[in-house]
């Protein structure tokens, strides 16, 4: 029984897949394989129903890799763990499993957080380029509080069909951001 354990742990962390790319060359790997990655809507799936969101062509890294991470499993059993005061939803990959990348910044004058807008969050910490989280994400619930995000979180995509679904996921009872009952989310490519 322990050598069954001990195979099924070896597996479990030996068979996932490796989504880390050189943090060196970030823009060169994800442009490496565009051609894997041509799709910009996705379907993201939850208990309290489902939403659609297009990606902006015009954010060609941020679009790649969201697309990659979820062509690749990584946003399967995913969590929306923070409701952002009077702002929106969060969620994505967390501290636990942070990813060794950071995706350069794209921002685009056109592109502002406004209601159902996609931007990607980002670490401040030893990050003067204000480069995105590769894994963290929100979507804005309120323009006029968002405003503040401008140029500081790239927007890269919209909700296009559901956002009464993320209104659902953002009025869920939540402590100090914090939902109660996180909203779990698995995301995948439509044609």
């Amino acid at each position: 029984m322990r050598i069954l354990i001990l195979l099924f742990a070896i597996c479990l962390f030996s068979c996932q897949s490796n989504w880390n790319l050189d943090p060196v060359h970030v823009k060169e790997s994800l442009q490496k394989d565009a051609d894997q990655w041509t799709e910009n809507k996705v379907l993201v799936s939850t208990r309290l129903g489902d939403f659609e969101m297009e990606l902006d062509a015009r954010t060609p890294l941020h679009r790649l890799n969201f697309i990659r991470l979820v062509k690749t499993g990584y946003f399967e059993d995913r969590y929306f763990y923070r409701i952002v005061y009077v702002t929106g939803i969060q969620g994505g990959g967390e501290y636990r499993d942070r990813l060794n990348y950071l995706v350069p910044a794209e921002y685009i004058d056109e592109l502002k957080p406004v209601r159902g807008s996609l931007a990607m969050a980002r670490y401040d910490e030893g990050n003067p380029e204000q480069a995105s989280s590769p894994s963290e994400f929100f979507i804005v619930t309120d323009t006029e509080q968002a405003a503040r995000f401008y140029k500081k979180y790239v927007v890269f995509g919209k909700v296009t069909k559901g956002m009464e679904v993320v209104d659902a996921i953002f009025n869920a009872k939540s402590y100090d951001e914090i939902p109660v009952i996180p909203v779990k989310f698995d995301i995948k490519v439509l044609p």
